[in-house]
């Protein structure tokens, strides 16, 4: 059994799957804090709802955002004790790719959206084979918004919570009259995230790719501005 942990926003989940990802339970949650009230007893429950101990996973996934520094910060450091203290793998997968994996195709290209608090949202373009097109970035809807123009040729598909949320703003086809360029937003739900975290991770621990728990890190894509200097930090820790 894999274990699955999301705590990106404030929907917030645990999953346990199969060797094939496929979700045999499931418990979700949304707070209004950072997930730690929340975390550990949904996993205590997830566990004795299949009768399995933390000791007889067979590793543990994570979503490593980008989203809220506390929030993630709970969900990474509880896969990271587990992990340790049973002795199982790790794997950690950034959100972004887990919003846009289930609508990946070869007829456009995928916007995933988060948000990124400050009336501003996290903002990840992905091909139909799941490669960036072009660097994540951090800016206000509207901004994001006027850059269609600059992607591939094709449908552009939004998808994510945030992207869910402004729906009524994401208009098409194409946001600044452009009829070639169709654009459609995505349905989400809390659920539709964690399953792809569990399919994805499923895969990665099928093919030996684990992550290092010393270095394995949540993917902040903004560092915190309180005690250190406001800038862009746009390393991605861990693997699509």
């Amino acid at each position: 059994m894999l274990l699955s942990i999301d705590t990106s926003s404030r929907y917030g989940g645990v999953a346990l799957s199969d060797s094939d990802g496929v979700v045999v339970e499931v418990r979700l949650w949304r707070s209004t804090a950072n997930h730690t009230a929340q975390l550990m007893p949904a996993v205590a429950e997830l566990l004795k709802a299949q009768d399995t101990r933390a000791a007889d996973l067979d590793g543990v996934a994570v979503a490593l955002g980008p989203g809220p520094f506390s929030a993630l910060r709970v969900g990474v450091s509880a896969a990271k004790g587990l992990a340790m203290a049973a002795g199982f793998p790790i794997t950690g997968v950034d959100t972004l790719v887990l919003e846009a994996r289930p609508h990946l195709t070869p007829d456009g290209t995928v916007a995933a959206w988060l948000d990124a608090g400050r009336n501003e949202v996290a903002a990840g373009w992905f091909s139909y084979d799941g490669e960036r097109v072009r660097e994540d970035e951090i800016a206000p809807p509207e901004t994001l918004l006027e850059q269609e123009p600059a992607l591939p040729n094709g449908a552009l598909i939004y998808c994510g919570e945030a992207a869910h949320a402004r729906r009524g703003e994401i208009r098409g086809p194409g946001n600044n009259g452009d009829a070639a360029r169709p654009t459609a937003v995505a349905p989400w739900t809390p659920a539709s995230r964690l399953w792809a975290l569990a399919e994805t991770a499923a895969r990665r621990l099928q093919r030996g790719e684990t992550d290092d728990l010393a270095t394995l890190q949540p993917y902040y894509l903004r560092m915190p501005t309180i005690g250190v200097a406001k800038r862009r930090d746009l390393v991605r820790q861990g693997r699509p």
